[in-house]
């Protein structure tokens, strides 16, 4: 059988440049969305992901097709923001259980959004990792709340109801990275030498 790669020529995979920027800024934004970071600095983070995303975009797409390399930026923008909201319901949907915990305390966001983050704990008393993060101020200190937790912590728990709203979201997530990849590769084809 004949091997397809055979002939492309190497710049034809410099595409994979731009992927990789385009990665390293998700898997950035990945760590930015899970529970390592307080949910009220997201903002920041994602801000500083992009700066640094488009700096090394910089010095990385030269000679790229630049119709493609938009179309691929674009896709890429919509990837990483896409990974930052989903990380922690995808942990969630893909590790997560539900649990009985209670709300040991409140705080309210110094955002321009009024936010409330709860820190919860389990009726045996180990602390849930992160906060619930509601629109409202729904819940008194003390208060019983079934919640859904990572094991290990790596994402905010969220109410049931909560993860509802992002259903399948690790699944959407897989699709958009793979259009990603596809849209890298073609902005970073060749142009076809004129023949003349």
């Amino acid at each position: 059988m004949r091997n397809p790669f055979r002939a492309l020529h190497p710049r034809q995979f410099r595409g994979l440049r731009l992927f990789l920027v385009i990665t390293v800024a998700a898997l950035a934004a990945g760590l930015a969305g899970s529970a390592l970071l307080p949910a009220e600095q997201r903002g920041l983070a994602v801000g500083l992901i992009l700066a640094a995303g488009l700096a090394a975009s910089w010095f990385a797409l030269s000679g790229f097709r630049p119709v493609w390399t938009a179309v691929a930026a674009v896709m890429g923008f919509l990837f990483v923001v896409i990974v930052l909201r989903e990380t922690g319901p995808s942990l969630l949907q893909l590790r997560g259980g539900q649990v009985e915990a209670q709300v040991m305390s409140v705080r309210e966001s110094s955002g321009s959004a009024d936010r409330y983050h709860y820190a919860m704990a389990a009726h045996s008393g180990r602390a849930v990792g992160g906060e619930l993060t509601v629109d409202e101020n729904a819940y008194r200190i003390g208060e019983s709340v079934t919640v859904v937790e990572d094991p290990d912590g790596l994402a905010h728990p969220m109410l049931p109801s909560q993860l509802t709203e992002h259903r399948q979201s690790w699944l959407a997530v897989t699709v958009l990275y793979l259009a990603t990849a596809v849209l890298c590769l073609l902005a970073g084809r060749p142009r076809r030498a004129k023949t003349g």
